[in-house]
């Protein structure tokens, strides 16, 4: 029977042969894991949500439509699936969902045909294309944090397996395209950042903009995003202890007036995405509308109203609101007047009682960084063991990182990411799927962590010998060694 020191032995050997797998090795068990959920959870029994419905209208040729009206008015979305057109009765147009996810689902509509089975199953291979190109996202992420090949296989190979990612892939959700978008534009705003050229700015800003009409939130960081960007770029400053920033140091940064253009035109480039579709919504409704999707007052009173639970899978409408939205008239703007009738609901009772909404939002921030009991899927023992361990290992290796690098721009650009990502279920309610942004940044420091302490051990372990005494000094970033203190020698 071996040893405890052998079992340990063996398993950090496991992780050192895992992590000089190639990328497409990587990326064969991303799509194995997906199919493989896929055939375990029923495409029959998936839900499609608000995007089904949507791209059914669409399809169907009733346009962005969500909320049907009969001669009476405004009927609950709920009835869609009974709503019989008659001499009266319409969809009412809608920006009730932000369009980027929702028009992947139209294509998937278009070529599945009516079957809801074979409109899944459509999805889950969009999906998983978007899960592949989740792992090269987070593959290209580490190298651009760590810059250690072994580190960046290990982060791709636990995108590639995370139970909450997998099982994702199997369901409509937007967390599909918005997890790999957003970890892209980490990667092209730390590219952007290296070089004052058009090239990178170009795409960081186009990835910026795609990022909005997934993420309706995401159009107040585009100034912020162009503010840190020129100051990261005029930045020069050694990236860690040891070793200097990637590029030429000893050259001056670029004049500051040049990166004032780069940044004005990356605001330029990124807006044309929001404001395009904001032009869309303000002639469908026949007034001005600021706001990429017309659910950000639903979803800020489910988290903050008397009672409460502060999880998006735990709430009831009252019958008062809910006779009030029946009263709005059916008209072209009924989903605006529906918007602020929960915003005013939702203000009314954070104003009126600010010392509830702060321990709501404390709760809310429980849900979300332990666990959401009041949704089953969180409770599964498969995602709260995977988190857990992610959370203890991911924090060690970023706190290791942020320790050793010297950075400040990515440090900041790291840890705002992290804050909005935080944040914004606080503010509005919590959902296990808005903390998956949070976990694959987590992903890419715990394949840093894991990657070193099993050279170190590897290596500490092994029989005296000239080339494994002596570990070449370096720090966590930018290679993997990087995070291993200095070893015997």
């Amino acid at each position: 029977m071996a040893s405890r020191d052998e079992r340990v032995r063996l398993l950090w050997s496991i992780v050192d042969r895992l992590s000089r797998l190639p990328l497409g090795a990587v990326l064969v068990v991303a799509v194995a894991a997906r199919l493989a959920a896929g055939l375990a959870f029923s495409a029959g029994g998936t839900d499609t949500y608000e995007f089904g419905q949507i791209a059914e209208n669409v399809v169907d040729g009733h346009g962005y439509a969500y909320f049907p009206a009969d001669d009476e008015g405004p009927l609950p979305a709920e009835r869609a699936a009974d709503f019989d057109e008659t001499d009266g009765a319409r969809w009412l147009p809608s920006a009730y969902m932000p369009p980027l996810y929702t028009y992947t689902v139209v294509a998937a509509r278009t070529v599945s045909g009516d079957s809801t089975t074979n409109l899944v199953w459509a999805v889950r291979g969009t999906n998983l294309v978007l899960s592949c190109a989740g792992v090269a996202a987070v593959f290209a992420l580490t190298r651009r944090l760590i810059a250690d090949r072994r580190a960046a296989t290990l982060a791709a190979l636990g995108f590639a397996l995370y139970p909450p990612l997998v099982y994702g892939a199997t369901q409509v959700s937007a967390a599909n395209l918005y997890v790999p978008l957003e970890t892209a534009a980490l990667v092209a705003l730390l590219a952007a950042a290296q070089a004052v050229a058009w090239r990178p700015w170009l795409i960081a800003a186009v990835v910026m903009g795609a990022l909005t009409l997934v993420r309706a939130e995401a159009v107040l960081l585009i100034p912020v995003v162009a503010l840190w960007l020129w100051w990261a770029s005029g930045s020069r400053r050694p990236a860690t202890e040891t070793e200097p920033a990637p590029g030429p140091a000893h050259l001056a940064a670029p004049a500051s007036s040049k990166r004032f253009v780069f940044a004005a035109g990356f605001i330029a480039v990124a807006a044309v995405f929001p404001v395009a579709w904001l032009a869309r919504n303000t002639a469908t409704f026949g007034e001005t509308t600021t706001t990429i999707a017309t659910s950000g007052g639903a979803n800020l009173w489910i988290g903050n109203h008397e009672g409460a639970s502060g999880s998006q899978k735990s709430f009831d409408t009252p019958d008062e609101i809910a006779d009030e939205i029946r009263a709005l008239p059916a008209d072209d703007d009924f989903e605006l007047q529906r918007e602020a009738i929960f915003r005013r609901e939702a203000v009314d009772y954070i104003t009126g009682d600010p010392v509830g909404t702060v321990t709501r939002d404390v709760k809310k921030a429980a849900l979300l960084l332990v666990a959401d009991v009041y949704d089953k899927r969180s409770l599964n023992p498969a995602y709260l063991g995977g988190w857990f361990a992610l959370a203890a290992i991911g924090s060690l290796g970023l706190l290791e990182w942020w320790r050793r690098t010297r950075d400040r721009p990515t440090r900041m650009l790291m840890a705002g990411f992290l804050a909005i990502n935080i944040a914004i279920p606080v503010v509005f309610f919590a959902l296990a799927r808005y903390r998956l942004p949070i976990e694959v940044t987590l992903l890419t420091f715990a394949g840093a962590w894991l990657a070193v302490r099993a050279e170190r051990y590897l290596m500490d372990s092994s029989p005296p010998s000239a080339s494994t005494v002596t570990v070449p000094p370096s720090t966590m970033s930018p290679s993997s060694s990087a995070m291993a203190s200095r070893s015997t020698t």
